[in-house]
């Protein structure tokens, strides 16, 4: 009967460690973290500041990157887009203007390639 019950405490301890294990604590730069964002990036390969957004943002302008007072407008040099969702970033406040289309889950470490560093106002969710 005791080697029953030790043997049953043994089983719970066990579990209870493998759900404190899951419930961990992940930084913004893994992946888990970044799941179901989209994320500007102040330079190029996702370095510098960033900004993850949920849905749409229109205004730049009134956007800063997190953890700062710097407005992200006409400031992002790369991307990572986590979400099933297609971006659309615009060169004007408001959404308009020309535009850099962003696939889901996709990346792109470098907007110069694009003709679009430095040049995001506007984060619209398709």
């Amino acid at each position: 009967m005791k080697r029953r019950i030790l043997s049953s405490l043994g089983v719970l301890a066990l579990c209870g460690g493998a759900v404190l294990g899951v419930t961990q604590t992940a930084t913004a730069g893994e992946t888990g973290a970044q799941a179901g964002y989209f994320w500007l990036f102040q330079h190029d390969n996702y370095g510098g500041s960033s900004k993850n957004f949920s849905g749409d943002d229109r205004y730049l302008n009134n956007t800063n990157w997190n953890g700062t007072s710097s407005r992200v407008d006409n400031g992002a040099s790369s991307m990572k887009n986590q979400t099933g969702s297609d971006v659309v970033l615009y060169e004007t406040n408001g959404c308009s203007g020309p535009t850099y289309f962003a696939r889901p889950n996709s990346v792109d470490s470098d907007f110069s390639n694009n003709n679009f560093d430095n040049k995001a106002s506007c984060v619209d969710f398709r």
